[in-house]
């Protein structure tokens, strides 16, 4: 489905991604697990087309649906960001304005995708999807929700549009121990019913234990290790892989 063939981008003093190159199968889920600055978000960002700031792509290829498509200096160009790819961002409760309703947020999304407006699934489908009460929370304004609620309403919009392929950034870091473990299974339960992919990154392996089919572990803008999830946690490699799975409280390799 998404194929990065030896991508690299540069600052002006460094290189951030070296000759990276991953795939996502259809259906798949595949984790980018790593320590803060390893490159990680400039990941998606380059997938979502995002402002690259003073980052520039110098080489490399991307394809989606075996669709080729050329990288720009400065950032990428997708048709299909916001339709087949959707993102939630690590605190999506940010990206909501707080004097307006959830009703309008959705709204808002509807404006923006005029063209797949009768394809696009109603407000009241996508919070019954992902658990929430289709009957109070469209009322609701952000502040009145919690963190863990915000992120599952996050991820209703994000599948109004039935995306192929979602984004998550850090999705559980601002959630606490239980509704961390609730997110987790909502997105499994999605991945399954929706047959859609994922590409997360974290810096947590026990999300990644729990919700990858497959792992990449990114130090320095490169990937050092790479395989099923089994594999990873069972018989790791790397010693930055090795390094980061001692990190996890009570683990049992």
């Amino acid at each position: 489905m998404l194929q990065l063939t030896n991508v690299t981008v540069s600052s002006p003093s460094k290189i951030i991604l070296d000759q990276l190159s991953l795939t996502v199968s259809a259906g798949e889920a595949v984790g980018i697990v790593g320590e803060s600055g390893s490159g990680k978000t400039t990941i998606l960002k380059l997938l979502l087309g995002l402002p690259l700031n003073d980052l520039v792509i110098t080489q490399g290829s991307i394809s989606y649906r075996d669709q080729a498509i050329s990288p720009q200096k400065k950032r990428v160009s997708y048709p299909f960001v916001g339709t087949e790819l959707a993102w939630v961002t690590q605190q999506s409760s940010l990206g909501f304005n707080n004097n307006r309703k959830i009703k309008d947020h959705y709204e808002d999304l509807v404006k923006s995708h005029r063209s797949q407006v009768e394809k696009m699934r109603s407000l009241e489908e996508c919070l019954q999807m992902v658990g929430l009460d289709p009957a109070q929370v469209p009322s609701k304004y952000p502040f009145e929700l919690s963190g863990g609620m915000m992120q599952r309403v996050a991820i209703a919009l994000a599948l109004a549009t039935h995306p192929k392929l979602l984004l998550a950034d850090e999705p559980t870091s601002a959630l606490d121990v239980l509704s961390k473990e609730s997110f987790i299974q909502t997105l499994i339960q999605l991945l399954r019913t929706e047959e859609s992919s994922l590409l997360f990154v974290t810096h947590d392996m026990s999300v990644a234990k729990k919700l990858a089919d497959r792992i990449l572990v990114m130090k320095e803008g490169r990937i050092v290790e790479e395989g099923r999830r089994d594999q990873i946690f069972q018989n790791p490699q790397h010693p930055y892989t090795q390094k980061l799975l001692r990190a996890i409280p009570k683990l049992k390799l």
